[in-house]
Order: structure tokens, then sequence, then C-alpha cells
């Protein structure tokens, strides 16, 4: 079983088809300012298709070149600033080119994009200039395709004179508030197409969108919108933000979260402080061990060179009194030695004088004997 219909989407419905048949009668058409500008052969449906499919695409390249650039410049201001740039920009551009008349859209789109050129170095007050020119390149190159646009339509390849007034009236009617406040581009678009202000209007009014034009404008809704509401809920939010009772409250939360960030870095250095504590602590104990042992070590060679310095006076003054012993035994030797020589002198003389006596003796003796001995022989033979 098919599910009901809301009673709003019968509604819409019923408009849609209602507008569809009401504009079916009008297609055939054409846009007064077209066949003014230029080229009459180019229906309202082929016109406004050209240029709302340019209505997708530049919504999607103002929102990228706003973001690119605030967050290329790192700044908060300049992020706010192109915050603000963006939530009334693209609205805008999506407003110009869904004008009833593709010809006024182009005009219309090419003069915002003009006054957003002069403005942007102002809304990008603080971001470096190569990241604006960039940025303004972005805008340069969104123009460059309407005056293709407006090539095709007028059949022209020199659009330099329309540019040149489009940026003129862009320099007299800068952006100074909000993009729905900016002025109509009416007299602007009558110059261009030499169409008075009233015909304008009535041609413009004569112009109703069909059911095309409200199923793109839908579309580009569905997808353009969410993004939008969320713009401006962030700017809502930065305008709140800056309240002085705002801003109070933040700068105390400030204090408060810094004072919680000391302690949280003094809770979270705490084992840190603990190892370096340890560590000092065992530093200090290492070193006085150290001390003591040099001490020590100090004190064991000093007792031990005191040692060795009185064995050394101990062995001198032994050596001494060795030498002293022995110099007077050696003299008493030499008495000693002196007095028995002295003794023995006579001695000696005494015994040689018997001894001599007893060779004589022994010696006389022999002589008697051999004396004897030898008479004897004598007698035997």
């Amino acid at each position: 079983m098919a599910p009901a219909l809301s009673p709003v989407r019968v509604v819409t419905v019923v408009l849609l088809a209602a507008l569809g048949g009401g504009c079916a009668s009008l297609e055939p058409r054409r846009s007064e300012l077209a066949t003014r500008v230029g080229r009459s052969d180019l229906s309202v449906a082929v016109m406004r298709t050209r240029v709302r499919d340019l209505a997708r695409r530049f919504s999607g390249l103002i929102e990228a070149m706003a973001d690119d650039l605030a967050l290329r410049s790192g700044s908060p201001s300049v992020a706010a600033a192109m915050l603000r740039f963006k939530a009334n920009a693209v609205p805008a551009v999506q407003s110009t080119l869904f004008k009833p008349d593709p010809v006024a859209a182009l005009i219309d789109t090419w003069a915002l994009l003009a006054q957003l050129e002069d403005s942007l170095p102002r809304s990008a007050a603080g971001a470096s200039p190569e990241l604006v020119a960039h940025a303004h390149d972005s805008l340069v190159a969104l123009e460059s395709e309407l005056a293709a646009e407006w090539r095709e339509v007028t059949g022209h390849e020199d659009v330099t004179q329309t540019r040149d007034r489009v940026h003129a009236w862009a320099a007299e009617h800068p952006l100074t508030g909000p993009l729905v406040t900016r002025e109509s581009t009416t007299a602007l678009l009558a110059s261009l197409t030499d169409v008075a202000g009233g015909g304008l209007r009535s041609t413009a009014a004569g112009l109703i969108e069909d059911t095309r034009d409200l199923t793109a404008r839908v579309d580009l809704y569905a997808t353009s919108l969410p993004r939008q509401a969320r713009w401006q809920a962030e700017l809502v939010a930065t305008d709140a933000m800056r309240a002085p009772t705002v801003q109070a409250a933040l700068a105390e939360l400030g204090r408060t979260v810094d004072l919680l960030d000391r302690v949280g870095a003094v809770a979270a250095n705490t084992p840190a402080h603990i190892e370096r504590e340890r560590r000092a602590v065992l530093d200090a104990v290492h070193r006085e061990r150290l001390g003591l042992q040099e001490f020590v070590t100090g004190e064991r060679q000093a007792v031990l060179a005191d040692v060795g310095r009185e064995r050394q006076a101990v062995v001198d003054a032994l050596h001494a009194e060795r030498v002293a012993t022995l110099q007077q035994l050696d003299g008493l030797a030499r008495g000693w030695v002196d007095h028995a020589f002295d003794r023995l002198g006579p001695l000696v003389d005494r015994v040689f004088l018997w001894l001599a006596l007893l060779l004589v003796l022994l010696g006389v003796g022999g002589v008697l004997g051999g004396l004897v001995l030898t008479r004897a022989w004598r007698r035997a033979r």
C-alpha cells in the first residue's frame, strides 16, 4: 500500500502543476533584454539553463575559496571574517543567478562579483597579501565565466567595455553592509541594454519561473540551505561570544583552565619529580660513598707512608747501631790481635830458639849416630 502524502507535499505538487501549466504558454517568449543586447534567437529557457547551471558551481567555488583562505591564514579573526563573507556571498550569488530574466541575472551576478573583489581585501584584513591575491584570482576566474556567457549572448568577442562599466558601477556602489542591502543593478542593466527602467521592470515582470526553474532552485536550496543555516548558527555563536558578559565568563574560565592545567601539570609531573628526587638522593649517596672511599684510601696511604717512614727509620737506626757495633768490635779485635801478636812475639822467638837448639842437637846427634852406624857396618863386613 502506497504511503499517504502529507498536506505540504500535496500543496507543493499542486503549485508546481499550476505553475507548469501557466508557464507553458510563456515558453515561446523571447527575453526583451536578450533582444536588445544582441542575439534574439536564444530562448528564455536556453538562456536560463545556461545561467542556472552556474549557480551551483559559483556557490561551491565561493565557499571553497573562503574556507581555503581561512584555513591557510591560521588566524581566528580571518576565519570569522571569511565565515561572514561566505554566509553573505553564497545566498546573494544564488539569488542573482535565479533572476527571472537570464540577461539581468548575468549582469547582476557580474556586478556582485566585482563588488566582492573590491571588498575582499577589507573582509580578509589580517591575511597575507599572497592569500588575498589567490582568493581574488578565484573571483576573477568566476567573472571570466560570466564574460564568456555575455559573449555568447551578445555575439561579440570583445567585452572589455562591458567589463569596464560593471567595475565602474561596482566602485561607485561598494559593499558597506550585508549583501541583502546592496543597491539594485537596474541602472547598470539599463545602460548596457538601452532599456528604460520602467520597460525593464515590465519585461522582468512578464517572465515567470517555470517548473524547471523551480526544480533547479529547490535542488540547489536542498544542498545549500543546510550549510547556510550552519553558517548562520556559527555567526550567531561568534556574535554571542563577543558579548561582554560572555567575554568575562570566558576570561574567568580561561583562568580556571590555566589553573587546572598547572595542577594537572604538577600531578602529571609528580612521578617524574619523585624520580628526579630519587636520582638526586642516590647521586648524593654515591658521592658520599666515593668521598668516604677516597678518605679511607687517603688515611690508609698516610698510615702506610708513616709506617714506611718508621720502618725506614728503624732500619736506619739498626744499620747505624750495627755499623757502630762492627766498628767497635773491629777496634776491639784489632786490639786483641795486636796484643796477641805482642804476646806471641817473644813466645815465637823462644820457640824458634828451642827449635834451633833442637836442630843443633839433632844435627850433632845425627853426626855422632852416623859415625856409630858407619863403624858398626864396617865391623860387620
